[in-house]
């Protein structure tokens, strides 16, 4: 492959399928009436996965700076979909834990998201599409590694 050759260069089409990818499911959250962005949704998930981590952790864990991260939690707090809470070891540091209202939301977006990726994915050959997530599998171990 040609590395100089933008259209089918690998880094290009992943980052412009992603884009194309939140662009929708952005959209169908606005369509459902969902003040909500993509990006908060995703916070809002590893909030609620990681079972109250620091900022500091949570930018780590989706490859997000501090200060993006910092943002996006302001803006949750504020709906009322996450709280800070103080870690009794250091006062200064917080953890971030979701809120009922949050994982109230996060249960109404979940219908929204996998039909959006049903709705990409339906005419896709299973057995393409396992092969297809393999690759990007190793792609991703590859670049951990690096």
């Amino acid at each position: 492959m040609n590395v100089v050759d933008h259209e089918s260069n690998l880094g290009h089409m992943l980052g412009r399928t992603s884009r194309a990818m939140l662009n929708m499911l952005q959209k169908k959250f606005r369509q459902a009436g969902c003040a909500i962005t993509v990006e908060q949704w995703t916070l809002l998930i590893n909030i609620r996965n990681a079972g109250g981590q620091s900022q500091q952790q949570l930018a780590e864990l989706v490859y997000l700076d501090k200060t993006t991260v910092a943002r996006l939690a302001a803006g949750l707090e504020k709906k009322g979909l996450i709280s800070r809470e103080s870690v009794s070891a250091d006062r200064r540091q917080k953890r971030l834990v979701i809120t009922s209202r949050g994982t109230a939301l996060l249960a109404t977006l979940k219908p929204i998201a996998l039909a959006a990726q049903q709705l990409v994915l339906q005419d896709m050959d299973p057995e393409k599409l396992k092969c297809c997530r393999e690759v990007l599998m190793r792609v991703y171990n590859t670049i951990l590694g690096q």
